[in-house]
């Protein structure tokens, strides 16, 4: 009777560094941790020995991970090693995809957390010591009812004290069994409760139903799905995000037979993802979007106007006398008037308009598909006559005004940068002629 092999985890990263804090990580995971610092290594590594895990970093020079990864996939021994890529490149849809296409099975994020990488790992190396165990249990041809016993008992074991949500689920959207990982998630006390409650998982699991039809559907065309995200509902409709790995198990006449996979409660971690997305591309004070989601709606502004021979207008805003109350009254009051002047000025947009916040007292905004110059007027004289009434900031009233410049596409430019500096400069010009009023960057235009 052979000896269970014991398993090999190999660690490829250019940094020394890395290299040692990861092994230190995995001192106690009971594997033997094979490191190399470069791709072309990690595939004779692979070529030579059985992993049953490949912790693989993205940004090498030379063979960077995903060539990395995807030669050693082409290697028959090693086609079916897990690879997880630890990588510090932010988790943009098109990177991660690269990585799953090339055959990854996870990512990790620099800089690890200890915790969540010995708990993938050692669910990695578990299920290569059952498919180590299974590999021995045909070559001995063990075909005992005992021996089949103590395998189901064994695998029962796992699927019980996964901390994932293990289930099998039928293509009607019924569960047939779940673990009691998975009914904690969605708020249910046993497996059973679930299983009973739950008679649509599309209206109940899912918070659009639609999503549920995308998943379906995918896995029927595809056989398998990785980490598909979706935002689902607990039992009494509470909130949350998932993120779930499945495939389709058919038939002996490959007939779709069943959905099998695993899910986790992402709720913590997409929560912190959008606060951050929000973070990045919205003004922390006045809660409008900021000089970076102005650029980059204006830029997708321009391109729908080129392609669809619309007019556009960028208006430039900057407060008049803003300097003279921050200076009077201090910066909260500063603070307290720029977030009352936000909120005038949306009230004064449309919905399909950007209204931003630039820096300082400046504001932009950008007004798609108008039919003619007098429309931008129009909000430009509504933007000017506003800032003119008062605004109420720590107990005292507060008057300031507006000086407002215009440009339109494509008459003053084809380029956003080109556009914005032309409607800059219009606001100068207003503001040089004595403020609390708007200006054209071509002095053709009729000023209402």
């Amino acid at each position: 009777m052979s000896e269970p092999k014991k398993l090999t985890i190999l660690v490829v990263d250019d940094n020394r560094v890395n290299l040692m804090l990861m092994q230190r990580m995995l001192d106690n995971c009971g594997a033997e941790i094979v490191s190399t610092d470069n791709g072309v290594k990690a595939i004779e590594i692979a070529r030579t020995q059985e992993l049953a895990l490949i912790l693989l970093d993205v940004q090498m020079p030379g063979m960077d991970g995903f060539e990395t990864a995807e030669q050693i996939k082409k290697i028959e021994r090693a086609r079916h090693t897990p690879i997880i890529f630890v990588t510090a490149i932010s988790q943009e849809r098109e990177h991660v995809q690269q990585g799953y296409d090339v055959g990854a099975v996870d990512y990790l994020f620099k800089p690890v957390d200890p915790n969540t990488l010995l708990k993938k790992v050692q669910v990695f190396l578990e299920l290569h010591s059952q498919k180590q165990e299974l590999e021995r249990e045909i070559t001995r041809r063990i075909q005992s009812e005992k021996a089949l016993r103590q395998a189901e008992e064994k695998y029962r074991n796992i699927f019980e004290n996964a901390v994932e949500g293990i289930f099998q689920a039928s293509l009607e959207g019924q569960f047939i069994e779940v673990n009691p990982a998975l009914a904690a998630i969605f708020g249910y006390g046993t497996p059973a409760e679930l299983v009973s409650s739950i008679t649509d998982i599309g209206d109940q699991i899912f918070d659009d139903k639609e999503e549920m039809d995308r998943f379906v559907e995918t896995l029927r065309r595809k056989g398998s799905v990785s980490k598909f995200e979706y935002r689902g509902r607990r039992r009494g409709g509470l909130p949350l995000w998932i993120s779930m790995s499945a495939r389709l198990v058919v038939g002996p006449d490959s007939e779709p037979l069943y959905i099998e996979g695993l899910l986790e409660d992402v709720s913590d971690r997409k929560a912190s993802e959008l606060d951050l997305q929000h973070r990045a591309t919205y003004d922390v004070l006045t809660n409008i979007p900021n000089r970076f989601l102005f650029f980059d709606r204006l830029n997708q502004s321009v391109i729908r106007a080129k392609r669809f021979g619309n007019k556009l207008a960028i208006l430039f805003v900057d407060l008049d006398l803003f300097k003279a109350v921050n200076d009077t009254y201090g910066h909260l009051a500063g603070d307290l008037l720029l977030k009352e002047v936000a909120t005038r000025l949306a009230e004064r947009v449309r919905e399909s308009d950007t209204l931003a916040r630039l820096g300082g007292d400046e504001f932009g905004v950008i007004l798609p598909q108008i039919e003619m110059a007098e429309s931008a007027a129009i909000v430009a004289r509504d933007i000017v006559d506003s800032m003119k009434r008062p605004f109420h900031v720590l107990g005292r009233d507060v008057t300031i005004g507006a000086s407002v410049g215009i440009s339109l596409y494509p008459t003053d430019g084809a380029h956003p940068d080109e556009l914005l500096t032309k409607a800059d400069a219009a606001m100068y010009k207003s503001k040089k002629g004595g403020g609390s009023a708007f200006a054209f960057a071509d002095p053709l235009q009729p000023l209402l």
